[in-house]
């Protein structure tokens, strides 16, 4: 009864153990067998009934100017007046023309399907502000068009990137000072360093540079959100900016200006996705954790128990059957002294 209790005990231990592994494995399968959603995705087709609004949940934005005139109506200024309230432009600094590169204003929650074509200027830049949040899966569907202008010329080679608003400050800096003499420098910068000094697209993959088309899914971990250190203040949304780069940047990895104006045909596909909760990832590392420290007790207690109970088993003697040759031998036997 021992025994069979000791491998039921083993049996629950594994039991455990496997549960504690497989269990999140399982709940992230339903994600990369949907089938129809990843269809949907590929064919870049949107509901337009359910379509994203503009100033709501989209907002776009073009880039253009020499970037070498300057605003000196007040150089001096405090860093509280260092942007212009109504369009958010600094008072000092090179001007740039365009719509929208200064808007910050809030926008909701990107949870539906959105399709824009816009024209892109030669040696500039546009796209759109979007605020994409934890829970969904974005694929992105980007195609180039000749103007009509052009329209016996192949589309022109672009560069695509997906930044978040920290980066695209960079950005928009870059763009300001192209003309600058020692502009080229900033690309003496070690990769590994450039992030404090230059724009970098998201997660350092979303760049996509010299394409006609293209096809490609992003997904958050969690809302981007910056704030202060320690909670001090309130966090705030950091908006994400697909850019359409027409213009030379600072990447020595990019395109040229296409030197002719280009359209764009944007979609953007929203759908949920099963997201594991964070906390199953403390769960399966201190799992893990835990059973490397558990299997030597285990072993340790399963050796020390080995032979504490084969006394209480009973042992069956074996029949003796008497015949004569054996009695004849007892009988012949010389009766020993004591």
């Amino acid at each position: 009864m021992a025994r069979v209790a000791s491998i039921k005990g083993d049996a629950r231990s594994a039991v455990l153990l496997a549960a504690l592994f497989v269990i999140p494995l399982l709940l992230a399968l339903p994600e990369p067998l949907s089938i129809g959603s990843a269809k949907a995705a590929i064919d870049c087709s949107y509901d337009s009934s359910t379509a994203a609004q503009w100033h709501k949940q989209v907002n776009s934005f073009n880039m253009s100017g020499s970037g070498d005139e300057y605003n000196y109506e007040n150089e001096y200024y405090d860093d509280e007046e260092y942007y212009m309230e109504d369009t958010g432009q600094p008072w000092w600094g090179p001007s740039l023309d365009g719509d929208n590169i200064y808007n910050k204003s809030e926008l909701s929650a990107l949870r539906s399907d959105f399709h824009t074509s816009f024209i892109v200027d030669n040696d500039s830049s546009s796209g759109i502000r979007m605020n994409l949040t934890y829970g969904y899966r974005y694929t992105f569907c980007l195609v180039v068009h000749s103007d009509n202008q052009s329209s016996h010329l192949p589309a022109p080679l672009v560069d695509f990137y997906l930044l978040q608003e920290y980066d695209w400050d960079f950005y928009r800096r870059d763009f300001e000072i192209r003309t600058f003499e020692d502009r080229d420098m900033l690309n003496l910068i070690p990769p590994e360093w450039r992030d404090i000094v230059a724009w970098m697209p998201y997660r350092d993959v979303h760049s996509y540079e010299g394409k006609r088309q293209l096809d490609f899914t992003v997904s958050l971990d969690a809302d981007e959100t910056s704030g202060a250190f320690f909670g001090l203040a309130e966090p705030e949304t950091e908006w994400m900016y697909i850019v359409i780069d027409g213009w030379d940047n600072m990447r020595d990895s990019d395109t040229p200006a296409p030197h002719r104006n280009f359209t764009v045909d944007l979609t953007i596909m929203s759908e949920e996705r099963l997201t594991l909760p964070k906390f199953t990832v403390s769960i399966f590392c201190c799992g893990l954790f835990l059973s490397l420290m558990a299997a030597p007790l285990i072993m340790h207690t399963k050796f020390l128990n080995a032979g504490k109970d084969e006394g209480a088993v009973a042992v069956d003697l074996m029949p003796m059957m008497e015949t004569e040759q054996s009695r004849a031998t007892a009988v012949l036997a010389p009766n020993k002294e004591p």
